[in-house]
């Protein structure tokens, strides 16, 4: 089973305070661009996280050495300031109450905990035990999102984390946006009832097309990451969070999130997309 870690720190991407969040200083950053990145096999013989992670960082990570260990080798180096990690791991907020799956990816801490590991760009990727098909396919661009994020980190004295929470970046508008109709809600599930809220270039996409636009680096392309319970708990009051990602670098160019009730589904929303199309 993956380690379960209890954060009393809040996680870039799915804060919605961000005074407590503690990212990588400038002189950490440093660190990790002169480290070996290291990448801890999931220990569930049944998940498929780690071969879907090793193929997208063979294929999209360019920014370090990587090398791939156990979890055992993890507990032994994690004390270890000069190296970096990637590794699969639930997390629990201290502000929400559902537990998240992430990919952490941290800076190692002579203290032995989590909370103090220095974040690079942890990705959350899904409520706990939701099916893994919902995101294995996006793994690439989970990669690139780690990899861009840090890149631009490294060259920020001072990083406003806020900016990937009610993001609207004017690009998305130049691109197509491509979604799943599974992940739309009832009221803008097709183009033609997209168009009355998004005027600009969209198309209803599988996740083997998404999958091969990330493959391809497509700079015209870019689509949604929603995080939602699913068929996991019962969906009133819980969030529904939603990311609009470029298939080339993993930026994120749209991200906001609401509460699940009766009106608004665990679903893209016909708001978000009249937020996009401002």
């Amino acid at each position: 089973m993956k380690r379960f870690i209890t954060l009393f720190v809040l996680i870039i991407l799915v804060a919605e305070t961000f005074g407590q969040v503690r990212p990588a200083r400038r002189r950490e950053v440093q660190r990790f661009l002169e480290s070996t990145t290291y990448v801890v096999q999931d220990r569930d013989p049944f998940s498929r996280f780690n071969e879907y992670l090793q193929n997208a960082m063979e294929k999209h990570w360019h920014i370090t050495p990587v090398k791939f260990i156990s979890f055992v080798e993890f507990e032994r180096m994690r004390t270890n300031e000069n190296v970096s990690f990637m590794i699969f791991a639930d997390i629990k907020q201290n502000n929400l109450s559902e537990v998240y799956e992430f990919v952490n990816f941290v800076m190692g801490d002579k203290k032995r905990d989590f909370e103090s590991m220095p974040d690079l760009g942890s990705v959350p990727i899904a409520y706990l035990d939701a099916d893994q098909e919902l995101y294995y396919y996006k793994m690439g661009a989970f990669v690139k999102f780690m990899q861009t994020y840090t890149l631009e980190q490294s060259n920020t004295p001072r990083l406003r984390l806020s900016r990937f929470f009610n993001v609207t970046d004017e690009k998305l508008k130049k691109m197509e946006l491509w979604l799943l109709e599974e992940e739309l809600s009832p009221q803008i599930n097709s183009v033609e009832k997209i168009r009355r809220y998004y005027p600009y270039k969209v198309r209803i996409a599988s996740r083997e097309e998404i999958a091969e636009a990330i493959a391809q680096d497509r700079e015209d392309v870019a689509f949604l990451h929603k995080i939602g319970p699913e068929d996991t708990m019962p969906h009133p009051g819980r969030k529904c969070w939603k990311f609009i990602i470029a298939a080339k670098d993993g930026r994120v160019l749209y991200a906001t999130s609401h509460e699940i009730d009766r009106v608004n589904p665990d679903a893209l929303l016909a708001s978000d997309l009249a937020k996009m199309s401002e």
